[in-house]
């Protein structure tokens, strides 16, 4: 279990943020705070705890041949519980564990559903057997300023494909699907970022590269902002695969272009023959991003590590080079220390 206090949230409000005909479906998730003692500030994360499918805790009950209601002590907490409550809630299911495979005899690929080789067993035998189901991370998409007693979440839901069976991600799944508004418990903490968050100044201009779901921290960056009244400059990156469905909260952040107070640069990759991306767009405004950044802007990366954050840091120093007219080595070094000046921020995955 965390170390960090556990509090048990509830979703609120639950939509979809892609359009129909969208290769993905992403959904905006409103957790309701109210009773949690717990605050954030922008830029932190939420750990979720998720409970698994009840239709794969069947298919263990089923290959296990052992009825749900039999009671077991949990081996990490001494908790005792159903093994249908184990194996809902705290037994990673999608992983086969050295000791799994060795009790089974299996001497095969550990990358396999547990299913294949699962066997009739003992409940508590099995019990400290499996892996625990640990928390999955989301960025905290809202400000406690805006929206007290809320945060807000933005979950792609993740598919995958097993022997001709569309599966899907544990948490997302539990997220998007699974999780009955008002009902539900989402045991969740707050998994605290370091430095990812928005600066005491706020005269300074800020630079927001998030592609995907990677822009659900920057609409609590803004939200935060535009509540203090911030006189900085606001300059957003974001990219997904096609405008008409995939534009993540298309609307808050047109409002904002609109009102001058957010620049917006958009990289659609699939909507025209060669790809775009937000490095590509970054390309494009090279030397106004430069004037920024020596300027004393802050610059933000969220989203993942490969390879958008890869190619983002290479357009950086391509930027200062270029711009900046510097050497490969002393743009390298420029952006070192605008990482030890937490004037580079990156939150990726």
């Amino acid at each position: 279990m965390s170390r960090h206090p556990l509090y048990v949230a509830r979703i609120k409000e639950r939509y979809a943020l892609t359009k129909p005909g969208s290769t993905k479906a992403t959904y905006h998730i409103v957790l309701d705070l109210q009773g949690c003692p717990f605050s954030f500030k922008v830029g932190d994360s939420l750990g979720i705890y998720p409970h698994n499918d009840p239709l794969i805790v069947e298919r263990w009950l089923s290959r296990l041949e052992v009825a749900g209601e039999t009671q077991i002590t949990d081996s990490r907490s001494g908790q005792m519980m159903s093994l249908e409550s184990f194996l809902a809630e705290k037994a990673n299911l999608g992983r086969v564990t050295p000791k799994l495979a060795e009790v089974l005899s299996y001497t095969g690929p550990l990358d396999i559903d547990p299913l294949e080789i699962l066997r009739p067993m003992a409940a508590q035998e099995l019990v400290s057997l499996l892996a625990p189901l640990l928390p999955r991370f989301y960025s905290v998409a809202s400000s406690l300023i805006v929206h007290p007693n809320e945060a807000h979440l933005t979950v792609v839901l993740s598919t995958y494909e097993y022997q001709g069976e569309i599966r899907y991600g544990v948490a997302s799944h539990f997220l998007c699907h699974l999780a009955i508004p008002y009902v539900t418990p989402i045991l969740c903490y707050v998994q605290p970022a370091a430095h990812f968050t928005i600066p005491a100044e706020s005269h300074l201009d800020l630079i927001m590269i998030g592609p995907g779901t990677g822009v659900a921290p920057f609409r609590a960056f803004m939200q935060e902002r535009l509540a203090l009244s911030a006189t900085g400059n606001h300059w957003l990156f974001f990219g997904e695969r096609h405008r008409a469905t995939d534009f993540l909260y298309e609307d808050f952040w047109m409002e904002l272009s609109q009102q001058n107070k957010l620049r917006l640069d958009l990289a659609f990759s699939r909507d025209q023959a060669e790809k775009v991306y937000v490095q590509h767009k970054m390309e494009e405004n090279a030397a106004e991003i430069w004037d920024w950044i020596s300027r004393g802007a802050y610059t933000y990366l969220c989203g993942e590590a490969d390879p958008m954050a890869k190619e983002v840091e290479q357009t950086l120093l391509k930027i200062f080079e270029i711009h900046g007219n510097l050497s490969t080595e002393a743009a390298r070094l420029f952006l070192k220390t605008l990482r030890k000046e937490k004037r580079l921020l990156a939150d990726v995955y």
